[in-house]
């Protein structure tokens, strides 16, 4: 009866294991999955009686730190990234999750407390080793929470590189491109299992790692952020030659102009500000049509820390404001003050009309507040994927974009290039 009880859970957890499904998010079906699994570790843990001490002790031990692992992962992903934390609480709880996101060089884990960890874990392997009974489950849960510190701590070190190189790029993905995935610490398992892993073929560039391993940030008030970015703007404006590129395209329906999109891109130092500004008017089924976008972004030392977004679409106006604040970006919608967990950013979709993309598989996306994937489908065109399965074509010739094919589901708009102009300021 056992054994078949033990086929049955092993024949469901392999097609659990071995299906390509999308992420479970009810966390009640992750806590049935784990208790399968664990039954079914018991069931198999009881069908000799013969085992030695030492086996039974490892047993139970590996219990103890496997249900840790699960914990922790549980933890990790359903309370600290249930939702983003607003802003102002972020700022009284320095020791909240999203404090960790902002300033991750900052683990409160010092040489006394590592000391306490490892010490009481020694003690507590100790007395169930004289014990040995089901206390030794307990030890290994406590040794689990132990272990995953003390990972948790080595990660943020820069040395963690030479001696857990594919689990710090793992965290690095989790803090820097995919808050809402990559949750275990101790282990990757329960990512794979449950769909919150990465896809394999992401790459992470090297400046997101100096990011990642960058000094301490000061903390200092949105107010104190926004006069500094102020400041630089106006030292990058008065006291560094400038090398501005204009792009000027024409959009095109139907073979007819219906308006413009005009790009700059201005390099001043460690500082680059883009603009983009767009005009359409057309009709469309008998009905009127306007829109006027003004996008402006700037970069320091390659990563975003400034974009402003504002469309006005037949009178209905959107504004949307970004201020890099650690390594998240405070978000200004409309009035209402967010924060968006898919930062640093080191491409912006306004970049795509000053040069190819190369590398990048991800543009983020000032409009959206987001991440959107950006993928090579022939020589020189680049496919970018807008959120309701839009699209948008970029094809560039010497690395100029001379044209965007606009793909939506009713009707097809190009910008064609009509003009770039260098200018030296």
């Amino acid at each position: 009866m056992e054994k078949k009880i033990i086929f049955q859970l092993q024949k469901f957890l392999m097609k659990v294991f071995t299906s390509k499904r999308k992420s479970i998010n009810d966390p009640v079906e992750c806590v049935i999955i784990f208790l399968l699994i664990i039954g079914l570790l018991l069931i198999a843990g009881n069908l000799k009686q013969n085992f030695s001490w030492q086996i039974v002790y490892g047993y139970l031990f590996f219990l103890g730190w496997f249900s840790w692992t699960f914990v922790e992962y549980m933890f990790h992903r359903f309370v600290c990234h249930s939702k983003p934390i607003n802003s102002a609480n972020s700022k009284k709880d320095t020791f909240s999750h999203m404090h960790h996101h902002q300033h991750p060089t900052e683990i409160r884990l010092s040489t006394t407390t590592r000391f306490i960890l490892i010490a009481g874990s020694l003690i507590l392997i100790f007395f169930s080793i004289w014990l040995h009974d089901y206390f030794t489950i307990i030890v290994g849960f406590v040794c689990g929470f132990t272990i995953y510190n003390l990972t948790h701590w080595i990660l943020h070190q820069k040395f963690s590189q030479k001696i857990f190189a594919k689990k710090v790029r793992y965290h690095i993905y989790h803090h820097c491109r995919y808050p809402q995935k990559c949750f275990g610490i101790s282990i990757t398992w329960w990512d794979d299992l449950f769909g919150t892993a990465p896809q394999k073929q992401d790459t992470i560039s090297p400046k997101v790692v100096d990011l990642y391993f960058g000094k301490k940030i000061k903390k200092e008030s949105v107010l104190k952020k926004e006069v500094l970015i102020s400041a630089l703007l106006l030292c990058a404006h008065f006291y560094s030659p400038a090398q501005e590129k204009v792009f000027q395209y024409d959009v095109i329906k139907n073979g007819n102009v219906i308006g413009f999109v005009n790009v700059s891109e201005k390099n001043k130092g460690n500082m680059l500000l883009l603009e983009l500004k767009s005009t359409v008017k057309t009709t469309w089924l008998a009905f009127q049509y306007t829109s006027n976008i003004t996008e402006k972004v700037v970069f320091e030392d390659g990563v975003m820390v400034y974009s402003f977004y504002y469309k006005n679409e037949n009178g209905r106006e959107t504004r949307v404001e970004a201020k890099k604040a650690g390594q998240y970006m405070n978000i200004v919608d409309n009035g209402h003050l967010d924060f968006n967990y898919q930062a640093p950013v080191t491409y912006n979709t306004v970049q795509l009309y000053c040069g190819c993309p190369g590398m990048d598989t991800k543009v983020y996306s000032n409009q959206f507040q987001q991440f959107l994937d950006i993928k090579k489908v022939a020589a020189n065109r680049y496919r970018l994927r807008l959120p309701g399965n839009n699209y948008s074509y970029f094809n560039y010739k010497k690395g100029r974009c001379t044209q965007v094919d606009v793909e939506r589901v009713l009707f097809t708009i190009h910008f064609v290039l009509r003009k770039e102009t260098k200018l030296l300021q």
